[in-house]
Parts: C-alpha cells; sequence; structure tokens
C-alpha cells in the first residue's frame, strides 16, 4: 500500500530522528526501513514503513485486521512521519532569516517528526529531561519492558507500551529513575486518565505550558517539545535546549544565551517548531536531544 507525501520530502531525515530513540521491543529503524509493534482494541500487528522511492509515496505494509484497524495505522502514520503537512510555508518564511536562511535553503525537505502515540511520546519526552538521546532510550526501553503488555507478532518486536493507567499505579522499581521522575510520571499519567492533559483539543501555546507546568517536575523545555512531537504545534521553541543553542551559536558564530535565543526566534514565528528540527538536525553539529 502506498502513502503519498507532500513534497519535498526526506523520508530519510525522519529516519535519523526515530533511529536513536526508538524503543527496544517496541519499534526499531532498520536500514531504510521504520517497524513497529501497533494495537487496535487489543490486538496486536506490526506496521513495515520504507520510501517507495518514487519520490511520492512512502510503501506500508501492515498487518492490520479490518479496515478500522487500517484506518487507525494510517492515522498515526501520517501524523508520525508529517506526510501530509507542506513544509514550503515554512521555507519561504524562514528561508529569509540572517541566521538561520541559509540552512533553511539547503534544506527544505525537513520535517518535524510528530508521533504515533502521544502519550508514549510523552512519556519519553519526560524522561529525556536532562538527560541523553541514549539514556532516555534505555530508561523507555525499560518500562516498556517492565510494564508493557507483552504480545506475539512474529518478529522481534513484542511489546506495546504501558497504559496511563498502568502508569498512574506502578512503582517503576528499577528502571533508572530518580524519586521525582517517578512521581512526574504517575502525576502525569493520572492527569491524563483525569483529563487535564487532553491529546485531543487544540489549545495554543500558552495553555500547553500552563497546563503541562502545572504538574510537579514538569518545565517549559517538556512542554514546549511536548508542543512539537505530540500535539502538532507549529510554533514551539525549547529555546533551553543544548542541542539547538550548540547549533544555532555555530552557525551565527556566536554564544546565545537561551533567553536571548527565545528572544530571537520571535522572529520565526509562526514556524518555530520548524526552526528547531532544522537546528536539532543540521549537519556536522552534535545533538544531544529530544
Amino acid at each position: 500500500m502506498l502513502l503519498k507525501y507532500k513534497q519535498p520530502y526526506s523520508f530519510r531525515q525522519l529516519l535519523d530522528h526515530l533511529q536513536p530513540r526508538a524503543l527496544p521491543g517496541v519499534e526499531k529503524v532498520d536500514g531504510d526501513t521504520y517497524t513497529r509493534v501497533t494495537s487496535c482494541n487489543g490486538v496486536p500487528g506490526i506496521c513495515h514503513v520504507e520510501d517507495a522511492a518514487d519520490g511520492l509515496h512512502l510503501r506500508i505494509k501492515t498487518t492490520s485486521q479490518n479496515d478500522d484497524d487500517l484506518a487507525s495505522d494510517l492515522k498515526r502514520l501520517r501524523f508520525l512521519f508529517a506526510t501530509d503537512e507542506d513544509p514550503s510555508l515554512a521555507v519561504a518564511h524562514l528561508s529569509r532569516d540572517p541566521f538561520i536562511g541559509q540552512l533553511i535553503a539547503q534544506r527544505p525537505w525537513v520535517r518535524v517528526p510528530r508521533c504515533w502515540d502521544p502519550f508514549e511520546t510523552s512519556i519519553r519526552i519526560i524522561i529525556g529531561q536532562q538527560i541523553s538521546v541514549k539514556a532516555a532510550t534505555t530508561i523507555s526501553g525499560r518500562i516498556a519492558a517492565n510494564y508493557g503488555t507483552k504480545v506475539s507478532t512474529g518478529c522481534d518486536l513484542n511489546l506495546v507500551f504501558p497504559s496511563a493507567e498502568v502508569l498512574a499505579n506502578t512503582d517503576l522499581r528499577d528502571v533508572g529513575l530518580t524519586e521525582r521522575r517517578k512521581t512526574t510520571i504517575r502525576t502525569f499519567a493520572r492527569s491524563v486518565l483525569e483529563g487535564s492533559i487532553d491529546f485531543e483539543t487544540p489549545k495554543d501555546l500558552q495553555d500547553i505550558e500552563r497546563s503541562w507546568c502545572d504538574l510537579p517536575g514538569i518545565g517549559p523545555w517538556t512542554a514546549q517539545v511536548a508542543a512539537m512531537r505530540v500535539l502538532g504545534h507549529n510554533d514551539a521553541m525549547p529555546a533551553s535546549d543544548l542541542g539547538i543553542l550548540r547549533s544555532v551559536n555555530n552557525i551565527v558564530k556566536q554564544d546565545l544565551s537561551s533567553a536571548e535565543l527565545q528572544n530571537q526566534s520571535k522572529v520565526w514565528s509562526p514556524f518555530r517548531s520548524w526552526a528547531a528540527q532544522h537546528l536539532w538536525q543540521a549537519p556536522q553539529v552534535h545533538r544531544n536531544s529530544q
């Protein structure tokens, strides 16, 4: 099955983002293919995604059992891989900027990777606060292995990430988290169950940051990254991110602080999420960010 994307598009760019973040047992990037466990109404499956190499489509192979499951899988894939998003407006706006314009113009295919499952990615982002991508992937993988649902899929991927109901009531023992971070995850999961954290209703950035930062152990960086990845917001800017700061300072040959970057980023609005992704994945810049 083919899934059309808007051009210009680079599947490789999305894979490069996903590969170091892939949760063991849940998903993987193997060469030019992304594979993950799916679950619709408790029925597990497997979904494979690769470039169709025709400049127009991704090729999807899925074990979906019926039309409703297939429609759900395709909706999630379109969001995760941003296939329906048109980068032309962001490129036109950002390429005029004297700070990062050349970077944007050289890589107009860069998209903002979103997510497959909002709760799963939110937990990953919370875990990723102030630690490396590699460490966050390791800890998230332990949570999946210890508290997720083991399923039979016929391949080496056999885990469904634990639900909010599970993580709201677990001790998260032996996964490598501090007590404070455990409390944050349990509180966040309960907030999802209670509806104070809502993945469905569109909200502006101020509302997102307010509702997320009201929870203990969550700050603006987490809220901004979640706005980008989980809620599909185009104008988020996690200005305190060390990877973004390192990248922009390398490009402009300055030493901007997070406050100065936040101020500078105002001219990138309403496409600051796109600017952030360009900076995270800028060539020849070491990144250690979510």
